[in-house]
């Protein structure tokens, strides 16, 4: 079949427009990387209060880390029918020990004294406590005690010690998310209808910006 030479300019034209501007589409369409010196101003412009929404988010890091490991163990303990073999236990024991060594510990008190002769000092100030800090403590060292007593229930398989145990460490978990929650470095929450937390003397809870009182749960007491 033949071409008449009209239809094979006409051909020949729209192909060589395609491959044109099919090019310069191409390069057209392609991103435009960011600027370095755009990239570097906004790594420069930090975030206002960057620090202190920083400690928040790591409190909330560490519910998340006791609630894990914890409630891994009281499911497998659960589903185990009581017992669980020595291997399980001490993986177990392992990653809550893990989640634990991140929550706070009882600061050592003991001051190491310059051994041979020494300038007079001048009277030591003792820092007050921290309630806040002191409730957590306590709180991770008795969640500390009772996976240990799961743990050794669980070895023998004793129903009813279990039982008790595994109560006992669903309430001891509760104590160290509250106690996070309570103890300070969290703003306080502003959702109407929720009770007012307990405030714990000498813990900085400070107030959600812009919240007004909480109102009081119908029936509570004054």
């Amino acid at each position: 079949m033949r071409i008449s030479r009209t239809a094979g300019f006409v051909v020949s034209s729209v192909v060589c427009g395609a491959l044109v501007f099919g090019s310069a589409g191409g390069a057209i369409a392609a991103p435009v990387p960011a600027s370095p010196a755009a990239e570097v101003s906004a790594a420069e412009d930090p975030l206002p209060d960057a620090a202190k929404l920083t400690s928040q988010v790591k409190l909330l890091r560490n519910i998340d880390s006791v609630l894990t490991p914890v409630t891994d163990l009281l499911d497998a303990v659960i589903a185990s029918g009581g017992k669980l073999s020595p291997e399980e236990l001490a993986k177990h024991m392992k990653a809550i020990e893990d989640a634990l060594k991140d929550l706070p510990k009882a600061p050592g008190t003991a001051l190491e004294v310059p051994a041979g002769p020494a300038p007079a000092l001048p009277p030591v100030v003792t820092p007050r406590a921290d309630a806040g800090q002191d409730l957590k403590v306590k709180a991770v060292a008795d969640l500390r005690a009772k996976v240990g007593v799961l743990v050794k229930a669980a070895e023998t398989g004793d129903a009813t010690k279990v039982k008790e145990a595994v109560a006992a460490t669903i309430t001891a978990t509760l104590n160290v998310i509250v106690s996070i929650v309570v103890g300070g470095g969290l703003p306080a929450p502003n959702l109407a209808g929720l009770p007012p937390l307990p405030k714990v003397p000498g813990a900085d809870v400070p107030k959600a910006p812009g919240a007004a009182e909480l109102p009081k749960a119908p029936g509570s007491a004054v």
